[in-house]
């Protein structure tokens, strides 16, 4: 008998990471302000120890755990470092990944992780793990390509997008509870380009998700641990 695929978790590694994906998307939008560095950082390291603590309640690896870390921190030092703003100065010095990994090289490193994930055998723990490094992709991480190369970073990103889309299928729905009518889903099927549509239409329903759920914590100060690392811009 073959083995039953493993269910999906319906709050996954993307939600457990979307208050700090969504903190680098405003700072990505100029729609935050950073009044003291220190406790920025202080914050963001405690935002990544509860997002640690909640993703191993959940059941993933602490070796996938870690490379979900490493994406949101690569994500956050480009975000940070490309405002070259005066209260980020002394950022270049000591980066969130200098401070956790010891070096400076994240925009490397991301993609040589990512082209190791996307030769993993098909898990739903995988495409989790390939929805935070995607999200990354999708609010702007460009890293090694920033200088050039965008149409690799493009292939890339679709590679990420087609593993993702063929193990959601073989498990269960792309995005639960979204899906086309059954006729116009079957009348549209013999187009190549839908594919490509769909994946891009349910990613971006799974993004809109994570950035309204991640704003929201941002509103609640009671729920929210990162809404006083900065305050919204006047």
């Amino acid at each position: 008998m073959s083995p039953q695929p493993a269910s999906r978790r319906m709050e996954n590694l993307a939600f457990v990471f979307q208050e700090l994906l969504t903190v680098g998307e405003r700072l990505r939008s100029n729609r935050q302000q950073v009044s003291d560095a220190a406790s920025f950082r202080a914050q963001i390291w405690g935002a990544v120890k509860l997002a640690d603590d909640e993703a191993r309640r959940r059941g993933y690896t602490a070796e996938d755990i870690e490379l979900a870390i490493f994406a949101v921190v690569a994500f956050l030092d480009e975000s940070i470092l490309n405002l070259r703003l005066p209260v980020f100065g002394d950022w270049p010095r000591q980066p969130l990944q200098e401070e956790r990994y010891g070096h400076h090289i994240a925009g490397e490193i991301f993609f040589q992780n990512l082209q190791k994930l996307l030769g993993r055998s098909d898990s739903q723990e995988l495409a989790d793990l390939l929805e935070v490094y995607y999200l990354c992709l999708l609010l702007g991480f460009a890293g090694r390509y920033s200088m050039g190369g965008r149409g690799d970073l493009r292939a890339i990103a679709g590679q990420t997008a087609e593993k993702i889309q063929r193990i959601r299928q073989a498990g269960g729905e792309l995005a639960p509870g979204w899906r086309l009518p059954h006729e116009t889903a079957r009348a549209m099927g013999g187009d190549p380009w839908v594919g490509r549509l769909l994946i891009g239409a349910a990613f971006c329903f799974l993004l809109m998700l994570i950035l309204f759920g991640g704003f929201y914590l941002l509103l609640r100060p009671d729920l929210g641990t990162l809404e006083t690392m900065a305050g919204p811009v006047a």
